[in-house]
């Protein structure tokens, strides 16, 4: 049987959508090359490839555009999400061949977070050495032969390994650091460097995922040496690193609330479910777009090395203030539901209400992406 041919104003419609179509490739065509200028401009000035701020208001603006012209704000975002992260990604790739090129050497870069920089730093066209397990040379070696020098091993062996190894970095080059915890680290380059190498210490704020370092934050604290920290800085930006300048007890202060709490926390969560033996699968028939997010969290923890979460919860210097607060805030919450007191929930949700009210619509923005991004994904 033939298929049917199809009604001539069907035709004509899509026709018009393939013009349309036509259309939209040559103004993203434009569009590419203005972002090539912007990227030679930023080039040029020194600026990163990624503007958290401008890009956010830029895209509140288009989904409000979108809303006058009756587009739903999900086509908006998701169109305009991939169009940016291709204008980021071009970005990049001009100002990594204007970026100035020197060696680097990894300390611990056979798994985690100093593998990936290898890697990226690599496909970048850096020269980057490396050591860890049992492979490569030396890490005093290492140390002693390149221009930076990154210790990227477990947060508990750092200041040991930077001990032994900052002695052999040579005049001129700069030690670099990438654990969860700043003050001691800094402390011990400082401390154990020649007065002639310079010092940069860093926390990149994401695990070891991704092509690059598009749109994630990397926290740096100042040591020693301003050019050396403009380099690392221009360095991480260059592979569209959000920066963040930092002092160490600053940084410690915040990953207190930023990793303690919220990882004692998941912990906490992932024991209880662990101690009720529950059915998590069939839990997840049931479950809304909140709790699997909370889920998803919880097996993500449980799914890596012990040894990291025992670190981040044991080693920073502010986490037993914190998670003292925290066993009171969850002991008053407990009694209230013991006790069957729904005042006392109450009171207490207003008062964090109350707290928080300046954040809200944030918050609500935040949490309303997410949760749309897993129901229609997830």
């Amino acid at each position: 049987m033939s298929t049917p041919s199809p009604a001539p104003e069907l035709v004509a419609i899509r026709d018009e959508l393939a013009a349309k179509d036509r259309e939209l490739v040559a103004i993203l065509a434009e569009r590419m090359r203005l972002i090539r200028e912007v990227a030679r401009i930023k080039g040029e000035k020194g600026l990163p490839s990624f503007d958290r701020e401008r890009e956010g208001a830029h895209l509140d603006d288009l989904v409000a555009l979108g809303r006058t012209m009756n587009v739903p704000d999900d086509v908006v975002r998701d169109v305009y999400a991939r169009l940016f992260a291709a204008s980021r990604l071009e970005q990049r790739r001009i100002l990594q061949t204007k970026a100035e090129h020197f060696s680097v050497g990894i300390i611990g870069a056979t798994q985690g977070m100093g593998a990936f920089l290898a890697r990226v730093l690599k496909n970048g066209g850096f020269e980057v050495e490396t050591m860890g397990l049992g492979e490569g040379p030396k890490a005093e070696e290492v140390a002693s032969r390149n221009d930076l020098v990154i210790v990227a091993v477990p947060i508990a062996a750092t200041v040991d390994v930077i001990r032994r190894i900052a002695p052999h970095v040579r005049p001129g080059a700069c030690l670099m650091d990438i654990t969860s915890i700043k003050s001691a680290p800094l402390k011990a380059m400082l401390e154990a460097a020649p007065e002639g190498v310079d010092v940069v210490a860093t926390h990149p704020m994401f695990g070891p995922h991704g092509g690059d370092f598009d749109r994630q934050k990397v926290v740096l604290c100042r040591g020693r040496g301003d050019a050396a920290f403009a380099r690392v800085k221009k360095l991480f930006e260059s592979f569209g690193a959000e920066t963040i300048e930092a002092t160490a007890e600053e940084h410690d202060a915040q990953m207190a609330l930023i990793q303690v709490l919220v990882h004692e926390k998941t912990m906490v969560l992932g024991s209880v479910l662990e101690r009720l033996k529950a059915d998590l699968g069939r839990s997840l028939q049931f479950a809304s777009p909140i709790y699997r997010t909370e889920l998803a969290m919880i097996g993500r923890m449980f799914s890596q090395r012990a040894e990291l979460y025992a670190d981040i919860l044991t080693v920073n210097p502010e986490a037993p203030r914190l998670s003292h607060v925290f066993e009171q805030e969850a002991a008053h919450f407990a009694r209230a539901v013991a006790m069957g007191d729904r005042e006392s929930v109450v009171k207490r949700f207003r008062e964090v209400a109350e707290f928080m009210k300046d954040f809200a619509s944030w918050a609500k923005k935040q949490s309303d992406a997410i949760l749309d991004d897993l129901v229609r994904h997830g």
